[in-house]
């Protein structure tokens, strides 16, 4: 009976260690050197939510976010200080306490990869 419950825990166990949800440690190489910020992250019913800090006055919100697996995917966007915005469409692959991902950046149609490491 106890091997039964273990085998019937296991895949709850599993969903329970891949979820996004907590704070990360954020970081992308730009033209204008490596960008650094920390992430906070949830995800509910998989709709993943929460927002990047670039420094204390720059608070990215997570738009349309979701998490399908180990797939996430979300938008990002930043207002420039010369004016205007920029949108990022972001993808990711959750493994453990590792985020791998890539950013799309919609006005200048470049993509950079970016990585993420969970805070312990």
């Amino acid at each position: 009976m106890r091997s039964l419950l273990l085998v019937l825990a296991l895949p709850l166990m599993s969903l329970a260690s891949s979820s996004a949800d907590g704070e990360w440690s954020w970081k992308m190489a730009s033209p204008f050197g490596e960008l650094n910020a920390r992430a906070v992250m949830k995800v509910e019913d998989g709709k993943l939510t929460g927002a990047f800090w670039l420094d204390d006055s720059r608070k990215l919100e997570i738009v349309d976010g979701k998490l399908d697996g180990d797939k996430l995917s979300f938008t990002l966007k930043r207002n420039r200080p010369s004016g205007g915005s920029m949108t990022y469409e972001m993808t990711g692959t959750l493994k453990g306490d590792a985020i791998d991902g890539s950013a799309k950046a919609l006005e200048m149609g470049a993509t950079q990869s970016w990585s993420a490491a969970r805070k312990k």
